[in-house]
């Protein structure tokens, strides 16, 4: 008996221990993979990031462009000068890549927003007079880098004096749309939401990108360098805006201060404002001015297809050009017999006969209007306009003609044609294909115009890359194209 007892024991002994091995054997079960999710709320593209419920979308395109009299691969009528002399580049390429993220989280106040863009450009020519070259034409841009939050934008955005984006309906737009631009505005701002697509916004922006020149006309012509002080207020600006299913409509307004730095001659009191204490503290210097700028804008989907659409944008200034158009200044297109001058500025500025003008502010009106139509899913052509007229006062006028007009190394001429009024005007028209999903082949084809008040001939010395002699100052204008092949890889 006792021998049995022990050999149940045993064996039970044993089951036991095999049994605990094999237990010991079996694997762990695994903890849950996390997978990326689709997040559906704000459109296609956007993924959950693993563990969190904030939402990211990850896109940016590779671009390849070829430009003919658009030889910084910018506008025609930022370019600093048009030059048609055999030293002149009148053709680039340019390549480009861009990456953008959007990241949204839902909380009690409404969606949080961080988005930005950035990217690379490399271009095979500094700018319209430079010898084609592989080196130094390297360009880091941060185009939008911005944070909204409870009606707040923090950031750099496009400007709220802005309307529609004239860059989807052209490959070389004109800079007439009253927007910041491709590399955009430093903004703190606040929109109130009043339902049914009716918003109003309030901004403070940097001022700095708006500047045009501020120019002493007794140190240099109008727009050739800029006396303006330093930024001291920001621009305000504001606009009412209308969002519904037949397209939008906006009106807007703005504050720029204007100020300058000191007189480059000697006033009442300011004697030693000579030499080389000429533009110093020694000097005096005119009183500080506000300019303004008021505009509109339009876009209309057509009843054919919402998919077509017209969009255009009118804006005046006085004192501050940059919000009719944001791009360079002068604007001089140069032949080999001649010259036509459009010098944009703020405000101009001098002394005659030991007297200190005030700020005389630059006025200027334009604006851009744009049609784009689909001809099919995959083919769409867009035509564009944009007009710029820039004009001075009676005041400006007599300091322009007694500092600067008939010089030896100045073009214009002096007497009736000592006129620096013009205005610039350019047409386009862009098509586009996109024979596979995602990828754009366009071409555009454009015509600009400069008309100058100045007119007539002058006898000057070596300017503007020409050789001294006597050449006239009229109207001119050129054909230019730009050819694109982009790859776009968001959604």
């Amino acid at each position: 008996m006792k021998m049995v007892k022990s050999l149940l024991l045993g064996s039970a002994a044993g089951l036991i221990a095999v049994a605990g091995a094999q237990a010991a054997d079996l694997p762990v079960k695994a903890k849950a993979v996390e997978y990326v999710k689709i997040c559906s709320l704000y459109g296609v593209g956007y993924y959950y990031i693993p563990g969190t419920d904030t939402c990211i979308k990850i896109g940016g395109y590779v671009r390849y462009e070829a430009y003919h009299n658009e030889t910084t691969g910018n506008y025609a009528d930022r370019n600093l000068t048009g030059r048609f002399t055999r030293n002149s580049t009148t053709f680039a390429q340019q390549a480009r890549f861009r990456l953008t993220g959007d990241v949204r989280t839902q909380t009690e106040y409404g969606t949080l927003r961080s988005y930005f863009s950035f990217g690379l450009n490399f271009l095979n020519s500094v700018d319209d007079t430079a010898t084609p070259s592989g080196v130094g034409n390297f360009a880091f841009a941060l185009e939008r880098a911005f944070i909204q939050f409870a009606g707040f934008t923090f950031g750099r955005s496009d400007t709220f004096f802005g309307f529609y984006n004239s860059a989807a309906y052209g490959l070389v737009p004109p800079a007439l749309d009253g927007s910041s631009g491709p590399l955009g505005h430093n903004v703190a701002a606040y929109t109130w939401q009043f339902g049914n697509g009716l918003s109003a916004t309030i901004s403070v922006e940097d001022a700095a990108h708006r500047v045009k020149p501020i120019t002493d006309l007794n140190a240099a012509f109008i727009g050739t360098a800029s006396d303006a002080g330093g930024q001291k207020v920001p621009d305000i600006v504001g606009n009412i805006r209308v969002d519904q299913a037949w397209g939008s409509a906006q009106i807007m307004g703005a504050l720029h201060q204007v100020q300058a730095r000191y007189y480059n001659a000697a006033t009442a009191g300011f004697a030693s404002c000579v030499g080389g204490n000429a533009s110093t503290t020694v000097c005096d210097h005119p009183g500080d001015e506000w300019g303004w700028a008021v505009g509109g804008g339009l876009t209309l989907k057509m009843p054919w297809d919402a998919k077509d659409t017209l969009s255009g944008v009118i804006a005046y200034s006085e004192g501050a050009v940059g919000f009719v158009a944001y791009g360079n200044s002068p604007t001089n297109f140069i032949h080999k017999d001649g010259v036509a001058v459009g010098a944009s500025s703020d405000a101009v500025f001098g002394v005659i006969g030991g007297v200190g003008s005030s700020l005389e502010l630059t006025e200027a009106w334009g604006g851009s209007v744009a049609f784009e139509h689909y001809w099919t899913p995959s083919l769409r052509t867009s035509a564009t306009f944009g007009y710029l007229n820039v004009s001075y006062s009676d005041n400006a006028k007599n300091l322009i003609a007694a500092t600067v007009c008939g010089g030896g190394g100045v073009i214009v001429p002096a007497g009736a044609a000592c006129d620096p009024d013009y205005s610039l005007w350019r047409v386009a028209s862009r098509t586009m294909w996109n024979p596979v999903q995602n990828l754009d082949v366009g071409v555009e084809v454009a015509y600009t115009k400069l008309n100058t008040a100045f007119a007539g001939t002058n006898a000057v010395g070596t300017t503007f890359g020409l050789a001294g002699g006597t050449y006239a100052v009229e109207d001119q204008g050129y054909w230019s194209a730009a050819f694109r092949v982009q790859r776009n890889f968001w959604p």
